[in-house]
């Protein structure tokens, strides 16, 4: 009986609150897979950003939207693996996660031009730039020194801050999230 060989994959995560999901996000992931930088984009849901205040909306709310935005979207996936994470939810505890569960392929970290440099400071964030290759995402007037393997040149300038404004003021979300997610934020009631 022959074993299956499985082909070696670039597999980029995006780990974030996703709170809520914006076109920003699909953004980001559909231009690393358009050009070419990785094969799959996985995205990550953070339980809660040790560094932040507690989300208001629950983790199982945060995935359901990222899953509804993601369903049209090719080589895109969730993962509520931080479900799984021991607090305090380090990034670092999450990735060592993803890597045992993705052991044989090259992994990669999407992440905001606006935070690359600090990743060396976080928790075992040596470990993380000698496991994970980046991919950075610009935010415009940040500038970076850390090396990098890819580079995402335009952005939509959304943040989920921004839509949890709009939402809390009564106004139109939709095309900043997809019409998907804005439905299921009506309809749960969520950000209010």
């Amino acid at each position: 009986m022959s074993e299956e060989v499985k082909e070696k994959q670039r597999i980029a995560f995006l780990l974030g609150s996703f709170n809520p999901i914006h076109t920003g996000h699909l953004y980001m992931a559909a231009s690393a897979l358009n050009d070419d930088l990785v094969d799959r984009v996985i995205f990550v849901p953070s339980m809660q950003n040790p560094w932040k205040e507690e989300v208001e909306v629950s983790f199982t709310h945060r995935c359901f939207m990222v899953q509804l935005a993601i369903d049209e979207l090719e080589h895109c996936h969730l993962s509520s693996i931080d479900f799984r994470t021991p607090e305090p939810h380090y990034s670092s505890n999450t990735l060592r996660l993803l890597k045992e569960e993705y052991p044989e392929d090259d992994l990669y970290l999407i992440i905001g031009a606006d935070i690359v440099d600090d990743i060396k400071d976080w928790n075992e964030g040596d470990w993380i730039l000698e496991n994970f290759k980046l991919i950075v995402v610009n935010r415009n007037g940040h500038h970076f020194k850390t090396a990098v393997d890819g580079y995402i040149s335009n952005t939509l300038e959304i943040s989920s801050t921004m839509i949890r404004f709009l939402i809390n003021e009564g106004k139109q979300i939709y095309p900043l999230v997809p019409k998907v997610v804005s439905q299921y934020i009506k309809r749960y009631n969520l950000y209010k």
